[in-house]
């Protein structure tokens, strides 16, 4: 597959591109197209027939073994294999009906892991040839430097400080960087600091995989109390007079975490995935930050806090919850944009609905909708996270359980 492509067939974005950084990281080129009608556009414009066709089981407007069916009857795409995506709900049925079109050659369920993913599809075309994305990677970076001597000389300073790799997030997506270090297998601190606020985000990585994160500057709901809170270990009380007393003693202290397990009130395993939790939420932040910098410096001896933690969370993992939750922030976004933005309940409709239709946290959520605290207040509140919040909102607003307050206006 030197010079061939994989194809997918999605109508979601967050998928195409799922699949796109899973398959790319094995060394695949990878097109997208969001029904069968773009699909067939875009194997005609390339020119030749992909290697292989990842098809979603389900797309809107099109029966998917119909377009098997219309494939095998053409030509020049007759003998592509295709793999079709399964939601798992639905695996038997679909299987059943795909058995009858000769050109699908395997099945892969849906949420799938990125190597579950590489392994399906390198069964069916082999192994790709590796791409040196990373010197590509590596070239944008440096190509407007060359023969330039102020430009040299920046670089050799930014070395002799020990940053190996520098970008503008406007410019070099972050994930593309974490993909680059995860491939390589670097060890080092990746700081990301955002324009807009000069929050600040360090994540520590153990070859190729991250092994902790730590900020500066970002809301409270990223701090390791809240996700000790959510587990259901600690008590919010026994968490405030922890920090009570912390306040008041002299003298430097040791890690939040580390002080609460001495004082017995977490196990290292709860504390590992509270740990955990809280790196990957850090992640996903960068992921968001439009506006800022980053540095890489390499590194094979991390901080006490990195190698206690040695959480080694998979970039692939992470890219993967990061994608989804960045294009799902966007659609929030489109009708929630200010987080100092008031509710007010619709009680009328909130009383019609049957028993068990709310879930625990959108109950929580809703009985603090007050016409008078803001959407950051609930946050700050119920020790909840920005994103699981404000999406509760989403759908209690577009339930219409819930609608914006709306301000006076002087006469």
């Amino acid at each position: 597959m030197a010079d061939g492509y994989l194809l997918i067939i999605d109508d979601s974005p967050t998928v195409q591109k799922v699949v796109t950084v899973a398959l790319a990281e094995a060394g695949h080129r990878v097109l997208g197209a969001s029904d069968g009608n773009a699909a067939l556009r875009t194997m005609r414009e390339a020119g030749r027939a992909p290697a292989l066709i990842l098809l979603d089981g389900l797309i809107p407007g099109r029966d998917t073994v119909d377009f098997c069916r219309q494939l095998t009857d053409d030509a020049a795409f007759a003998r592509v294999p295709v793999v079709v995506m399964i939601a798992r709900g639905q695996a038997a049925e679909l299987e059943q009906r795909f058995a009858k079109a000769s050109n699908v050659v395997d099945t892969i369920a849906k949420p799938f892991s990125p190597e579950a993913l590489r392994a399906v599809v390198a069964r069916v075309v082999g192994p790709a040839g590796g791409r040196a994305r990373s010197a590509a990677f590596g070239e944008a970076l440096s190509l407007s430097a060359v023969g330039e001597d102020g430009a040299i000389a920046e670089a050799r300073a930014l070395a002799a400080q020990g940053v190996a790799l520098t970008g503008d997030l406007a410019s070099i997506s972050l994930s593309q960087t974490f993909e680059l270090l995860a491939e390589q297998r670097h060890s080092g601190a990746l700081r990301v600091t955002q324009a807009e606020t000069n929050a600040r985000i360090e994540i520590y990585f153990r070859g190729g995989r991250v092994d902790f994160a730590a900020a500066v500057g970002v809301a409270e709901e990223y701090l390791i109390g809240r996700f000790l809170v959510e587990t259901g270990e600690v008590r919010p009380e026994a968490l405030a007079q922890v920090l009570e007393a912390r306040a008041r003693a002299a003298g430097p202290q040791p890690l939040f975490g580390a002080d609460l397990l001495a004082r017995g009130l977490v196990g290292k395993e709860t504390l590992a995935l509270a740990l955990a939790r809280q790196t990957s939420e850090l992640a996903y932040e960068t992921l968001r930050w439009q506006a800022g910098f980053f540095q890489f410096r390499p590194s094979g001896a991390l901080p006490p806090a990195a190698r206690e933690a040695a959480l080694q969370l998979s970039v692939d993992r992470l890219l993967l919850e990061g994608y989804r939750r960045v294009d799902e922030w966007r659609v929030i976004e489109r009708e929630i944009a200010d987080p100092d933005e008031v509710f007010v309940r619709n009680d009328g409709k909130i009383g019609e609905l049957p028993r068990g239709t709310l879930t625990r946290d959108e109950l929580a959520v809703l009985d603090e909708v007050d016409s008078r605290q803001s959407i950051r207040d609930i946050v700050r509140k119920l020790r909840l996270g920005s994103f699981d919040v404000t999406r509760i909102f989403f759908r209690l607003r577009r339930a219409r359980l819930v609608r914006p307050r709306v301000s006076p206006t002087a006469v």
